[in-house]
């Protein structure tokens, strides 16, 4: 019987009753173990953690222990939230650059003090509209993304307030650590992070003090950073990988050295000589090449006076583009495969390590194996005081201790025991789970002919088929309605917030049919089963927001603008996208799909910190420098780059923080990128700025983005053969039997072993590491077969 009380009289920890000679006082020690395996990591070893119930002496401390270790678990979500809301927060506050601009004429003759103790001098710059310096007229003189919403009050508590919960929850690790340096500061993992975390919020703290947050995006980014597992296990991967990755470019700086050099002595006294003026200029226009960025067009001046100089631009764009680059894929597809195929290796070495030291606290009595209540005892802890494991039931602690046992001796031995992490893994559902509110509410009305009729239609193949078609005629009512429009004779009509035209009446249909779809499917199967299916959950979204956009258009007000229906009706068409998943390999692509964004997830978070860190730096070395203020004389400056200016990239700048990812998503995609440059170097006056969106290139083009194509062809491969597996044949072990991604069963009997428990369950996979894939179909075997590698099975085609 499980007790509310943390400690009994004699100060022991009881997390349920304890009973047999297999009670241990390293049932903690145990689960924290067991916790670690399942995980796939360890922050340190046992003896790096405070352990509050092998110290009878210290009942307050042990008690305080204990409350802010469940509070550190259940705040790690909410902590990661507010990290990531300081880290948004630079996006909406004004940037530091425009605070005080007291330099800029516009500014002078408009400064206000209220103005000034709002926004700085951010809101005179951003909303000043006039003549520019080419005598446009009308135009944004400091042009932006208009997304600064907060004050520089506002940004400054907001701030205050985040980093106040952040060292609240440190102070909470530190409870959990026993309020002892020794083990917060525990070497290696806890001691690396833990002092990160302190630095940073010091760092913090003497910004506010000194009213100086110029730094702060910088320490905000690192602040995250350091509650990211994921985002830190790519950047290690990423850095172990760039010496190889060099040794590659640095071979392409040796080729761009020589064919510069070659070209200065070429080209000297032509009209291509005018881009290869010295070795510097050659080398970064041979650089532009290799991005192809501007490929043909340097090379065309050579070209036209003498066609034999193709042999000079195409060896070189053979070398360097061709091979070099690709070697450089070559190198990070390698490179990352290695280290994925080297993740799993280890994580299975730290699982055994860890099961077998487990094992050994709980074995106390070196008997050879683990009895039951221990079993539960370890279960009973890992549901309190480790969240990340998944919640389990009294009926869920008998099916897993079931699928443990599997020779049926009511002990687990060390090779069982060893499957453990393996157990955590699933996720289980009753099928009285999936009971629908017609059969509970309405019991007479779910055993009447007329329902039994209604739910097989709702279930048969033909009411998708039916939906189906339904689609195809709204995509057709839609081309019809904007055809006008589509081929360039139409224009946009005036509307009412009334049904008074044939199409809006023809469309309210068509949404009524879809609520109606909804309603039947849900009903019919039950709000846990329908909302199981993605395809499912995108429907209902939209036929939602189709219903409240409709309201809200055609009820009287002030706004009456179908034109907002019409687009979410078209968004609703992309469900026609299902009929292409009725052919095999579609639906393949499509599932493959779905499970490569979990994947990619932390390395393009990856992507998205370095991008973040150079758009600030960017804020801060350019921001006001892409100007068309006829005050300030950059704006005459710019004038100069023709190519920034007859292109219009006035929004291409650093000025602020949305600006600035802004330009760097344009590098990353690279077309037309020197055009971009361009206006800086004229506004700079210098060539030193190409060393800024060079350092972006090599970090995040030729390197991330690499890395990125990697995971994408790793996850690919990996998927392939789970994917085919799911939409395989039909397995059954041992009464069980294995379809798609499940596991369904009779629970009564597990593995030769009784549990108690009554009903037909389920089971499914849940991955805590997405980066390296679990193998369903063998984890499967292995759980639920006798024997750990499990056994041979009957099967048969799914239809």
């Amino acid at each position: 019987m499980e007790t509310s009380s943390l400690f009994s009289s004699d100060k022991t920890f009881i997390y349920s009753s304890i009973d047999g000679d297999c009670s241990s006082s390293k049932v903690h020690q145990a689960a924290q173990l067991i916790r670690d395996a399942y995980l796939g990591f360890q922050d340190a070893p046992v003896e790096g953690y405070y352990d509050p119930y092998d110290n009878d002496e210290r009942t307050t401390r042990n008690a305080i222990s204990v409350l802010c270790g469940r509070m550190v678990c259940q705040l790690r979500g909410a902590v990661v939230l507010v990290s990531w809301a300081l880290f948004m927060l630079t996006f909406f506050e004004p940037p530091t650059w425009c605070r005080d601009a007291s330099d800029l004429q516009i500014v002078a003759s408009s400064r206000d003090d209220s103005s000034t103790h709002q926004f700085g001098d951010c809101k005179i710059l951003f909303e000043a509209v006039g003549v520019t310096a080419d005598e446009e007229e009308n135009q944004a003189l400091y042009p932006n993304f208009d997304a600064m919403l907060l004050t520089v009050t506002q940004s400054r508590n907001i701030e205050i307030v985040c980093i106040s919960v952040i060292a609240i929850y440190m102070l909470l690790q530190f409870g959990d650590d026993g309020f002892s340096p020794s083990f917060f500061f525990y070497r290696g993992y806890k001691r690396l992070i833990h002092t990160s975390q302190c630095f940073i919020l010091i760092l913090f703290l003497l910004s506010i003090l000194i009213d100086n947050t110029t730094f702060n995006p910088f320490l905000r980014v690192a602040i995250l950073g350091t509650f990211l597992r994921g985002f830190q296990r790519e950047l290690i991967t990423l850095l172990k990988m760039i010496p190889d990755v060099l040794y590659v470019l640095s071979m392409l700086g040796i080729i761009v050295v020589f064919y510069a050099w070659f070209g200065v002595v070429m080209f000297i006294g032509t009209s291509q000589g005018a881009k290869f003026p010295n070795l510097f200029e050659g080398m970064w226009t041979l650089w532009i090449s290799v991005t192809t960025a501007n490929y043909p067009d340097v090379s065309m001046d050579s070209y036209n006076e003498n066609r034999l100089v193709a042999i000079y631009w195409v060896s070189f764009m053979s070398i360097s583009f061709f091979y070099i680059m690709n070697l450089i894929l070559a190198v990070c597809t390698q490179q990352y495969d290695k280290n994925i195929n080297d993740r799993k290796v280890s994580r299975e070495e730290l699982a055994n390590e860890l099961l077998s030291a487990a094992f050994t606290l709980l074995d106390h009595e070196d008997k050879g194996f683990v009895c039951r209540d221990s079993i539960f005892n370890v279960m009973a802890v890992l549901n309190q005081a480790f969240p990340k494991v998944n919640t389990m039931s009294s009926e869920e602690k008998c099916i897993l201790y079931a699928l443990l046992d599997k020779d049926g001796s009511d002990s687990v031995s060390l090779e069982e025991f060893r499957n453990f992490g393996l157990v955590l893994l699933f996720t289980l559902s009753k099928e009285s789970d999936y009971v629908t509110l017609v059969e509970t509410m309405l019991p007479s009305v779910y055993r009447s002919q007329w329902y039994a009729r209604l739910s097989a239609v709702v279930k048969s193949n033909r009411f998708d088929t039916a939906v189906d078609a339904i689609l195809v005629l709204n995509a057709m009512t839609i081309f019809m309605q904007d055809y006008s429009m589509l081929v360039g004779q139409g224009s946009v009509s005036q509307n009412t917030n009334a049904l008074d035209t044939n199409w809006e009446k023809l469309e309210t249909l068509f949404t009524a049919l879809y609520v109606l779809e909804v309603i039947l499917k849900i009903t019919i199967n039950g709000w846990k089963k329908y909302s199981e299916s993605a395809r499912n959950v995108f429907d209902f979204f939209i036929t939602c927001v189709t219903i409240l956009a409709s309201f809200y258009v055609y009820y009287p007000n002030t706004y009456n603008d179908t034109h907002l229906i019409r687009f979410i009706v078209m968004t609703r068409v992309l469900r026609l996208t299902r009929l292409l998943f009725a052919i095999k390999s579609f639906r393949l692509l499509g599932a493959i799909t779905l499970d490569i964004l979990p994947a990619s997830r932390d390395i393009f978070v990856v992507l998205l910190f370095v991008a973040y860190f150079f758009a600030t730096l960017g804020q801060l070395l350019y921001g006001g420098r892409i100007t068309r203020d006829p005050s300030n004389p950059l704006s005459y400056a710019l004038l100069g780059a023709t190519d920034f200016t007859g292109s219009a990239y006035w929004p291409n700048n650093f000025n602020d923080m949305f600006s600035s990812m802004n330009v760097l998503f344009n590098l990353l995609v690279v077309n037309n990128w020197t055009t971009c440059i361009e206006g800086f170097e004229y506004t700079t006056g210098g060539k030193t700025v190409r060393f800024f969106f060079l350092f972006f290139h090599l970090l995040c083009v030729t390197v991330i983005s690499n890395v990125i194509t990697s995971v994408v062809i790793n996850s690919f491969f990996q998927q392939l053969e789970v994917i085919e597996q799911r939409y395989g044949h039909i397995e059954r072990i041992e009464g069980t039997s294995i379809r798609g991604s499940q596991v369904f069963f009779a629970a009564n009997v597990l593995t030769g072993t009784n549990t108690g428990v009554q009903g037909k369950y389920s089971a499914r996979i849940k991955a805590v590491n997405f980066d390296v894939d679990v193998d369903e179909r063998a984890v499967m075997r292995r759980v639920f077969g006798r024997s750990n590698h499990g056994q041979e099975s009957n099967t048969h085609d799914s239809n």
